[in-house]
Order: structure tokens, then sequence, then C-alpha cells
């Protein structure tokens, strides 16, 4: 984290370097068969000039990218702009889309933190389903981390959670694929394995995985507002099921730049945070620009070489976290926007805000417990 007093200079460094280096495009992750990431050959996002500040840019918004239904950018723990176009407010939900699998992420860190389980424990303790002659036995040894870093081993699906209301058998289903590459050596980017995380999760803390969200993540952060859509066992959908509001994504990411720590209370443990947004793998499709993989976390470093990490879904979902700018971007799409998500983050959102004023003007609280300086 840089010191609050090089904010400035870190920001119009950062506007500079985007006249100066190719802006990069990054995956937008989700449903594998259903959505479609960020191309580096993707009609690029119009470029914001470099007089444009953060009070201009809702007109920009407007005029260029009428699907965005809200964008949420926060500074210094508070809510530094945010815009919602015709018919959305702060109180709206969103389907998140594979914004849910970072969520799910930070669940699995709290488990851990409460001693629910361990990232090497294997799926052989956790479903004693797997014992099953019928299942492929290497099942019985994908562990929580290979789940994490979608290295689960199985071989594309052909089923998976895409309907509204998922079949009861949909999870049993996830067990009895084969298993075709080694356990923790080959990344398939797989909804069926996080769902399947999602059920050895609720069985590890011995309830419902949405209870459990509430209880220990969406409460302490103040996130009362909210769904997640479950599967005909109750079992919540974590490949892509919650809904939430611009202002409660930019809560999670807010967390994550703060290192698991909410106020005075650590929600998840700081070791955590950091290696789950640290590269496990250089991930791939549906990315097509290089972003590495974490623990269902996507990171590769701004145009300008700063770090940055973030969870995105169809449709352009995104939560993007840039630590040494103290930076968190949120915003909900109704569809997917020219150039992708993360490229129009870079592209108008970044060079916006390094041309306001910085200490920035907080339009709205998050609560957060970090003074504006």
């Amino acid at each position: 984290m840089i010191q609050r007093g090089g904010f400035r200079d870190l920001l119009t460094r950062l506007c500079i370097g985007l006249a100066a280096i190719p802006l990069f495009t990054a995956a937008i992750s989700g449903s594998s068969a259903q959505e479609r990431p960020d191309r580096a050959d993707s009609a690029p996002a119009p470029a914001a000039a470099n007089s444009n500040t953060l009070a201009k840019l809702p007109a920009l918004l407007a005029a260029r990218y009428p699907a965005i239904r809200s964008l949420v950018l926060a500074r210094r723990g508070c809510v530094a702009f945010e815009y919602y176009k015709t018919g959305v407010d702060a109180q709206t939900l969103s389907p998140v889309r594979s914004v849910t699998k970072s969520v799910l992420s930070i669940l699995v860190g709290i488990a851990l933190k409460r001693g629910y389980l361990r990232l090497d424990e294997q799926l052989s303790e956790l479903l004693p389903e797997v014992s099953n002659p019928a299942i492929d036995p290497k099942v019985r040894d994908i562990t929580v981390r290979d789940l994490l870093t979608m290295t689960s081993g199985f071989g594309l699906s052909q089923f998976g959670a895409k309907a509204a209301a998922p079949p009861s058998e949909m999870w049993q289903w996830t067990l009895n694929r084969r298993v075709q590459y080694t356990p923790g050596t080959h990344f398939n980017y797989d909804d069926d394995s996080v769902n399947l995380l999602s059920v050895a999760l609720a069985r590890a803390v011995r309830q419902n995985l949405k209870t459990f969200a509430e209880q220990e993540l969406f409460h302490p952060l103040g996130i009362a507002n909210f769904n997640w859509m479950a599967d005909g066992n109750g079992y919540s959908i974590a490949a892509d099921g919650l809904s939430l509001t611009a202002r409660d994504m930019v809560k999670i990411g807010l967390l994550y730049l703060e290192r698991g720590r909410w106020k005075d209370q650590q929600i998840v443990s700081s070791d955590y945070v950091a290696d789950s947004t640290a590269k496990h793998n250089d991930g791939g499709p549906p990315s097509k620009a290089g972003a590495a993989y974490g623990y269902l976390w996507w990171l590769k470093q701004t145009g300008t070489g700063l770090d940055a990490f973030f969870a995105s879904g169809k449709d352009s979902q995104i939560i993007y976290v840039v630590p040494e700018l103290d930076l968190v971007v949120a915003m909900a799409s109704g569809s997917d926007i020219a150039g992708g998500s993360v490229h129009f983050v870079n592209d108008v959102v970044l060079p916006a805000a390094s041309m306001t004023e910085s200490p920035p003007t907080c339009v709205g609280s998050l609560v957060q417990g970090k003074p504006v300086q």
C-alpha cells in the first residue's frame, strides 16, 4: 500500500502511462459454456480523453455504454463515484454471474480460519459418496486447493449449472465424470467443480452455505440485500448464482483490499487473502489475454504495470482491485460491453479517476471504518 501523500502522483503516472502503453484485455470469467471472455482481438472501448474526470463520466456512460447498469468506485474506504442508469439505483440487485466464484473463495478462507477444513483436504474426507466403486477413484484425491485453482483434473463439462432451477442430481453428476488429468496439474475452467466445492464446504461447516455466508461474511459487511440461488437439494450454486448491489460488490473488493479486515474485525486471514490473489497457475480459457489464476480470483497487472486482481463474470460484471492505488471498481452490466470489462476499467475508469481530486470527495459511506484523509 502506498503512502497517502503519494496517491495523486501515482494516479498521474497512471494516466500518462495509459497514453503510452497499449491497453490489454483480460478474461471475463463465468460459465465456460455460456460466457464470452474479453479478447485481445475484441473491438476496443472508446478511449476517455485525459480531460475526462469522474464528474464527466455519467454522460459518457449514458451515451456510449448503455448496457452498464451501475458503476461504483471506492477510494480510501468510501464511495468516490457511483452511476446508475435509469431504472436502477443503489438498492437494485444484479446477477453477478461468476463473481460468485470469488465470493465462494472468501467463504472457503473463512472456513479455513475457523478450522472447518484444510486446503490439502481431499474429497474422500469430505464427501463419503466418492467411495462408490462406480466413481473414478482419482476423484477421491482431488483437494480443496485443486477446486479453488480450477485444477481438479475433470475433463470438459457436458452438463453444468446452467438452468434457473438445476436438477437435484446436479452435484452428484459431477462426481461421475472421468478425471482426465492428475489433480493439481491442469487448469480447466469448470463450473461443475465450483459447485462441487460449494457442496463440500457446506458439508464441512455443517450448515446451508447461504446461512454461513450471511453469518460470517455478509452480516459483518452490512450486506442484507442479496439473493443466492440453490439447486434442488438446497446447495448454493456457487458458479454463478449470486445477486448483489453494486455497493455491496465494492464491499467485497474493499475487504480484500484491506487484506481480510473490516472495521475492527478480521473476517478472513490476511495470509489467505494474499494466497488467494497470488498466481497459482497461468489460467487459460475463457481467458484470451494471459490473466493468471489464484483461488477463484483472476490477476494481471494494469496497463501501467500495477498489480491488480479481479472477480469477473458473464455480461461484464466485475470487481476490480488495485491495491497500490487504494482503489476498488465494481460494475454490473446487462450485456458485454465493447472490449470487455477489464479493458473498460483501464481505458475509461482509471484515467477518469486520475484526473479527479485527491483526497476524493465521499459521496457515500460504506461503513468500512477507514478514515478519509
